[in-house]
């Protein structure tokens, strides 16, 4: 800062109009070293190539709502580091064969002492929720202790990793669902707006969040604006994100046929969208279509 200083000093010394130019590089200068200064996050690898994987299979699944591609980056980053646990979560969670998800379970179980801080309180969230994802796939019962259980110990470890690294997007997308799963849908709006109120932009996942807990609170209007502003953002019809969220809105507001035909665009997008593919269970038990 003390080359700063003396840009400064320099800056008092010139012309009106070039001190008014002067001001303006000074102010660009600042946004971008503050922006240089946020602290970020290696979730446990210091391979260079493995993180920008696992931060894209986020970007895939949450902004795009592209599963596949999803699964692809995860499986690409623990092929650049084998020893990359945090990325193994990613793995699991998102797998569809139980055998190979049940030994990510195990290999983490049995690697998990090997982390510490914050990598260890991420992957303890991680791993129940794997628990809880298999079990689901499997048919097994879950019971409300388990659930309970899970969003506790996800509210704790995400809120304060975030308060040390706020600007770890994707950490707080999912902070968001466990405040909707434990406080319902007005929690999470609130949630969100606080985080607006703090200057912080909302991703575009945090974006399609916003207009489904809108649906669930019968703010219609408000959330399908809040859809159209993203789909404009991200300006690509073939992202099965848009018409998932169309699908969920108008399941929200009873209209079956029109959410039916949406969810079936979206996985006409992506198949492997689990999210999709469990709105699609729920509107065919609407209709009265028995799933094979």
């Amino acid at each position: 800062m003390l080359m700063l200083s003396k840009i400064l000093e320099f800056g008092l010394n010139l012309p009106e109009m070039t001190k008014r130019l002067f001001s303006f590089f000074i102010l660009t200068f600042l946004i971008q070293f503050s922006y240089s200064q946020e602290k970020s996050f290696g979730y446990g690898t210091s391979n260079v190539g493995a993180l920008r994987y696992y931060e894209k299979g986020w970007e895939y699944i949450l902004d795009n709502g592209e599963w596949q591609k999803a699964e692809d980056a995860f499986r690409s980053a623990v092929a650049k580091d084998p020893e990359f646990l945090l990325g193994w979560s990613q793995v699991g969670r998102i797998s569809h064969d139980p055998e190979e998800r049940a030994a990510i379970f195990t290999k983490l179980q049995q690697q998990k002492e090997k982390l510490k801080g914050w990598e260890k309180a991420l992957l303890e969230v991680y791993l129940t929720s794997l628990e809880i994802i298999d079990a689901k796939d499997r048919g097994i019962p879950i019971t409300p202790e388990k659930v309970q259980s899970f969003y506790g110990i996800s509210e704790q470890h995400f809120s304060e990793f975030l308060k040390h690294y706020p600007h770890e997007r994707y950490v707080h997308a999912e902070y968001i669902e466990v405040i909707h799963g434990i406080y319902g849908a007005q929690g999470g709006l609130d949630s969100l707006e606080k985080h607006q109120k703090e200057g912080l932009e909302l991703i575009p996942f945090l974006m399609s969040y916003q207009a489904q807990l809108l649906s669930e609170t019968k703010e219609f209007e408000q959330a399908l604006k809040t859809t159209l502003q993203l789909e404009k953002r991200l300006d690509n019809p073939d992202l099965p994100i848009i018409p998932f969220i169309y699908g969920y809105i108008a399941f929200e507001k009873s209209e079956y046929e029109v959410a039916a035909m949406l969810i079936d665009k979206t996985l006409s997008l992506d198949p492997k969208h689990v999210i999709a593919q469990r709105l699609q269970k729920k509107i065919h038990d609407q209709l009265g279509i028995r799933d094979n």
